[in-house]
C-alpha cells in the first residue's frame, strides 16, 4: 500500500486507513509522542506480525484508545486509574492494569494486564475511531533502537515490512509515554512507575494523590 500523507481533515483517507486496520493491516502512524506501529489488537495475526517486525519478545504491547470508555472496556479500572485518565488524558501516560474479560488475550499474552493510552493527537484519535476504537500503539522501531519522530527517521526495515506508512509530519512529542501500573494491594489501589517518559513523576503523583486523598506507592 506504500506511504500516504494524511491530516485530520482527510475524512476519506482516515476511513481507508481505519478499514485497513480492521481487516488486519499493519501500519506505521504518528502519535503525540513518536511514530508507532499499529494493528488491530483483536487480530492475532496482526499482533504476531508486529512482534516479528520489531523483533520483540512476548512483552505485552500497549493499546491506544480514542476515549476513556474504550479503555474501560479493556482494563478493570478503579478510582485511581479513572482519576489518572480524567486528569492526564488525552496525553502521554500509559496505564497498565488488570485485563478485563473482553480484552484481547493475543495482545496481553496471558499475563493478565493491558496497557492503555489515549493520545493527544487529533489525527490519531480519528484513525483509532475508524479502526473500531482500539489500535496497538508500540513505537515504530526495532527493539532496542531509537524510536522515529518522523518518516525520515523510520528504519527502512520497518517501512518495508508494514502494509502502510501514514506520514503526518514530525511527531510533536519526541519522548515516549510514561508508564504506570495500577494494582490493588491490601484492599487499596496503588501505582508504580514502570517507565519514565513525557509526563513527570511529580505530575502523575499530583493527579493520583489529589483524587485518592492518601499517599500512594511509587
Amino acid at each position: 500500500m506504500g506511504t500516504i500523507r494524511l491530516d485530520d481533515e482527510d475524512a476519506e483517507g482516515i476511513r481507508k486507513v481505519g478499514m485497513a486496520v480492521k481487516r488486519g493491516a499493519v501500519i506505521v502512524y504518528p502519535t503525540d509522542t513518536v511514530y508507532g506501529i499499529g494493528g488491530n489488537p483483536f487480530d492475532a495475526g496482526a499482533v504476531r506480525r508486529i512482534m516479528e517486525i520489531k523483533r520483540r519478545d512476548e512483552r505485552p504491547m500497549p493499546v491506544l484508545v480514542s476515549g476513556i470508555e474504550g479503555a474501560l472496556a479493556l482494563i478493570e479500572a478503579g478510582g485511581l486509574a479513572k482519576a489518572l485518565m480524567q486528569q492526564l488524558w488525552p496525553g502521554a501516560l500509559t496505564i497498565v492494569a488488570k485485563r478485563a474479560a473482553c480484552a484481547p488475550r493475543s495482545q496481553a499474552f496471558g499475563r493478565g494486564t493491558v496497557g492503555v493510552r489515549m493520545p493527544n493527537h487529533g489525527l490519531v484519535l480519528k484513525i483509532i475511531d475508524a479502526a473500531g476504537g482500539a489500535v496497538i500503539g508500540t513505537s515504530a522501531n526495532i527493539s532496542g533502537r531509537r524510536a522515529a519522530r518522523s518518516i525520515g527517521e523510520l528504519d527502512r526495515e520497518i517501512a518495508d515490512a508494514v502494509d502502510l506508512v501514514v506520514d503526518a509530519g514530525m511527531a510533536p512529542g519526541g519522548l515516549p509515554s510514561s508508564v504506570v501500573e495500577v494494582s490493588m494491594v491490601g484492599g487499596e489501589e496503588s501505582w508504580v512507575l514502570l517507565r519514565a517518559g513525557a509526563i513527570s513523576v511529580e505530575v502523575i503523583k499530583a493527579a493520583a494523590g489529589k483524587e485518592m486523598g492518601r499517599g500512594l506507592k511509587r
